[in-house]
């Protein structure tokens, strides 16, 4: 389930760059920083992910994990 909720957050950038579609400026710079966030935070998910069950744990990402249990409950 929080893979799930990975994948719907990997597609709020897209749908503001469609929504605005800024050319230049702010909005453009805007939309950048978005998208380097939203994929620098997936990136720190995956090592932080794949390093837990590694060792045999069952990763618990921590804002990802609420919202997951939030839509099973």
């Amino acid at each position: 389930m929080q893979a799930v909720v990975l994948d719907v957050l990997l597609i709020f950038p897209d749908l503001l760059e469609r929504g605005f579609n800024p050319k230049d400026g702010l909005g453009l710079d805007l939309i950048m920083s978005l998208d380097s966030t939203v994929f620098l935070f997936l990136l720190v998910c995956l090592i932080y992910g794949s390093s837990s069950c590694l060792l045999g744990q069952i990763p618990r990402l921590p804002i990802v994990a609420e919202a997951a249990d939030r839509q099973v409950l």
